[in-house]
C-alpha cells in the first residue's frame, strides 16, 4: 500500500538533541521524506551523547531512523544558498535552534517563504517566539522544573524530581509533528496561506498540568507531588502483594461492589463513592493493601483482569522490550544497523493497518547523503562543483 500516510512529503529538518528530531522521526516513520542538515564535523550533539559506535549513540540512532543527513556550512553564502534550494522545493522544514538564530543565518521564515510560499515552517523552542522569556535558552529538565510537571513528579510529601525520560522533549516532538499535519491539511484550503508556526517545551509542559490548571482557578489549590496514587480517584495507585507491586483502580463507582467482592472485604462496602473512598482513603488503602500482601502478584493480576479491572506490574525496559504486547504492536522492531550490528529501535506507536511503519533505513552516518541529496537539488554539475569550491558543504 506504499510507505506510509506522508509518502508524497518531503521534509527538511535542521534540529539537535531530541524535540524537534523526534517531530522528523514521527513523520519520517509515516513516509515522508526526512533530510536533515547537519553542521560539518559536528553533526547532532546527539551523535555523541550515550551507548553507540562512534558519531552514532543509541540516544540519535532512536529520533533519527529513516532519515537522510547532509552538511551544510550556514554561515557561508554557498551554504545558505544550497540550503535556500533544498527547501525550494520541500513541504515542510523543522527547526529547533535557538530565537532568531535562522534568521541571522538566512534561513528564517520570510527568506524561506519568498522561494517557497507553501512551505510548511516549524519553529521548536525553549519558550516559543513570544513572551519576556523568548530568548531565553530552555533544556527538558529546566522547563519540567519551570512548567511545572517536577511540583507533582515524586513521592508524596517528597521533593519534586523529574519524570523518569525527557517527557518535555518528547511531548513538544508530537505536537511539532501535529502541528505540521494541521498545518499541511489547511495548505491546499488556505486563500492566503501562512505556514509558520512555532512551539514551546515550557508550553508542552503546562499543557500536559491539564485539570491541575482549571482546579487551581476554582478554590486556589496547589497539589505537590502525587507519588503513586491518583489525584482524584480511590483506590488508582501502585499496591504491594507477597512478592512483587502492582498498579490497579477502580475507574467508577458501580463497578465497587464488584471490586470488594474480588477482595472478599466486606466492609468496604460502606464506601460506595468515590467520594466517601477519598474521605476515608487511609482506611480504605489500608484494607485493600492487606489483602493484597496475602498474595502473589499473578494471583491478583489473574484475578483483576477476570473481573474486568484495569491493572498491571510495574515494568522495567527489559520486561517491557521482551513484552508479547509490544511484540505484537511492533513497538520495538529489531534492527541491523551497519555501524553497530543488531539492536532494537522504537517503533512507531500509531497503527496504520494499511501501511507498513517499520524501519526503512537506518540513522544515518553525519553527511551520509549530501552528494546524492544535492544532486537532485541543483540543475548541473557545475552548479554543485562551484557550491563545493566555496565551502558549502564543510571543508573540502
Amino acid at each position: 500500500m506504499g510507505d506510509g500516510p506522508l509518502a508524497d512529503v518531503s521534509v527538511v529538518e535542521m534540529t539537535g538533541h531530541r524535540a524537534g528530531p523526534f517531530c522528523g522521526a514521527l513523520l519520517a516513520d509515516m513516509g515522508a521524506d526526512v533530510v536533515k542538515i547537519e553542521r560539518p564535523g559536528v553533526g547532532d550533539p546527539a551523535r555523541s551523547q550515550g551507548i553507540g559506535p562512534e558519531g552514532k549513540s543509541g540516544y540519535f540512532m532512536a529520533n533519527n531512523r529513516n532519515k537522510r543527513s547532509v552538511t551544510l556550512d550556514l554561515k557561508s553564502s554557498a551554504g545558505r544558498e544550497a540550503a535556500l534550494e533544498l527547501l525550494a522545493d520541500a513541504d515542510v522544514f523543522v527547526e529547533n535552534f535557538g530565537y532568531g538564530v535562522t534568521d541571522k543565518l538566512g534561513i528564517g521564515y520570510d527568506d524561506v517563504r519568498e522561494r517557497n510560499p507553501d512551505i510548511v515552517y516549524a519553529s521548536i523552542k525553549g519558550y516559543g517566539e513570544t513572551g519576556p522569556m523568548k530568548e531565553k535558552p530552555g533544556l527538558d529538565l529546566i522547563l519540567q522544573a519551570e512548567g511545572g510537571i517536577m511540583s507533582v513528579t515524586g513521592p508524596e510529601d517528597g521533593a519534586p524530581v523529574k519524570v523518569g525520560q525527557a517527557i518535555g522533549d518528547l511531548t513538544t516532538g508530537m505536537f511539532a509533528a501535529l502541528g505540521v499535519l494541521a498545518r499541511l491539511y489547511e495548505r491546499d484550503r488556505a486563500d492566503d496561506f501562512t505556514g509558520k508556526f512555532d512551539i514551546g517545551l515550557f508550553d508542552s509542559i503546562v499543557a500536559l498540568l491539564n485539570e491541575y490548571l482549571t482546579e487551581y482557578s476554582m478554590d486556589g489549590s496547589v497539589p505537590g507531588p502525587q507519588g503513586v496514587t491518583h489525584q482524584t480517584l480511590v483506590p488508582y495507585q501502585r499496591f504491594e502483594t507477597a512478592d512483587s507491586a502492582i498498579v490497579t483502580g477502580v475507574p467508577s463507582d458501580d463497578r465497587w461492589d464488584d471490586f470488594v467482592d474480588l477482595l472478599g472485604r466486606d466492609e468496604l462496602h460502606e464506601y460506595p463513592t468515590n467520594e466517601a473512598r477519598r474521605e476515608n482513603a487511609a482506611r480504605v488503602i489500608d484494607i485493600i493493601q492487606a489483602e493484597l500482601e496475602s498474595e502473589s502478584a499473578e494471583f491478583w493480576l489473574d484475578r483483576l483482569t477476570e473481573y474486568g479491572f484495569p491493572c498491571g506490574p510495574i515494568n522495567d525496559v527489559a520486561d517491557v522490550v521482551e513484552n508479547d504486547q509490544t511484540a505484537a504492536r511492533d513497538l520495538v522492531v529489531p534492527h541491523e544497523d551497519p555501524d553497530w550490528g543488531e539492536c532494537v529501535l522504537p517503533g512507531h506507536p500509531i497503527n496504520f493497518p494499511d501501511y507498513d511503519t517499520d524501519v526503512r533505513s537506518p540513522a544515518p552516518r553525519l553527511g551520509e547523503h549530501t552528494e546524492a541529496v544535492f544532486a537532485d537539488v541543483v540543475d548541473d554539475q557545475t552548479t554543485l562543483e562551484e557550491w563545493t569550491e566555496d565551502g558549502a558543504f564543510g571543508e573540502n
